[in-house]
């Protein structure tokens, strides 16, 4: 396992356009969309200062000398800064794997994967930290649709829609510009299909976020945790998962959490043997 990537300091490389307008209301909407691309582009990914840099530079080469609990507090450090960054996440996994943090690691790829969903080499050593867990949780196979939503990110999928949005403004303007009627009518099927388009965006869109509100998921952090029937230490014990053991978390109340398993088991965790993705 290699240090990943590089984190560039520097601003939002999208420039201002220049937007004529030839009509008010052309004008509006093309500004409109123009926005809310801009507001897309800037959660996309967090812009690193300087410092965060350096950071992330004096993690990757603790990394590499196989100081690997202090590249692991260098990596935490530029996440409690507030940088939100999938190769961060995935160097720290690396170096939590490499102290046989097991649970961490995975909690790491995990985060990176919300960032990265289609990052091969994310997903070969979050596979390999799994193999190395206690407990073995049957998870069913995905459906397409459930594949579809979890190789991408919400950012992406709005800066998806963004576009579909600025070709169905192109569409509009030529359709309100053109003169001749072949030209009308191919602007007006141009319009109907980047319509539909952007329609099919914004509904995968609020599935998506919906997706991600709902469906909460968690890592057991504890080497040994006792899933109990109720949310008290004394109630009684129905079932013990182990470090690196995948949850859902379905609900929770004062210091516990209620949790549930792909086969339908369930019960009470502490929240002190687990940590939310």
């Amino acid at each position: 396992m290699r240090a990943k990537g590089q984190l560039k300091a520097g601003t939002n490389p999208l420039g201002r356009p220049e937007i004529q307008g030839f009509r008010n209301l052309v004008s509006g909407l093309i500004v409109a969309v123009f926005v809310s691309g801009f507001a897309s582009a800037g959660c996309a990914g967090e812009t690193a200062d300087r410092q965060t840099v350096e950071l992330y530079r004096q993690g990757n080469l603790l990394y590499e000398g196989g100081k690997y609990a202090e590249a692991s507090r260098t990596y935490e450090r530029i996440i409690e800064r507030g940088i939100r960054n999938g190769h961060v996440y995935y160097n720290l996994g690396n170096a939590y794997y490499k102290q046989d943090q097991i649970g961490r690691a995975i909690l790491a790829y995990e985060r990176a994967s919300r960032l990265m969903p289609r990052d091969v080499d994310l997903r070969s050593n979050l596979d390999l930290a799994n193999e190395r867990t206690t407990d073995r949780i049957a998870v069913d196979v995905p459906w397409f649709g459930r594949q579809a939503l979890d190789a991408v990110t919400v950012n992406q999928a709005t800066a998806a829609a963004t576009a579909a949005g600025f070709l169905a403004s192109l569409a509009l303007v030529f359709y309100l510009l053109a003169t001749r009627p072949r030209a009308r009518s191919a602007a007006g099927y141009a319009l109907l299909a980047t319509s539909l388009v952007l329609l099919m965006a914004i509904g995968f869109i609020s599935i998506k976020i919906y997706d991600v509100l709902e469906n909460r998921n968690g890592i057991v952090l504890s080497p040994a945790a006792v899933v109990r029937t109720s949310p008290d230490a004394s109630s009684e014990p129905v079932f013990t998962l182990h470090e690196g053991a995948k949850v859902q978390l379905v609900e929770h109340r004062d210091e516990w959490t209620r949790i549930r398993l792909p086969d339908g088991k369930n019960g009470w965790l502490s929240r002190e043997d687990l940590e939310g993705i």
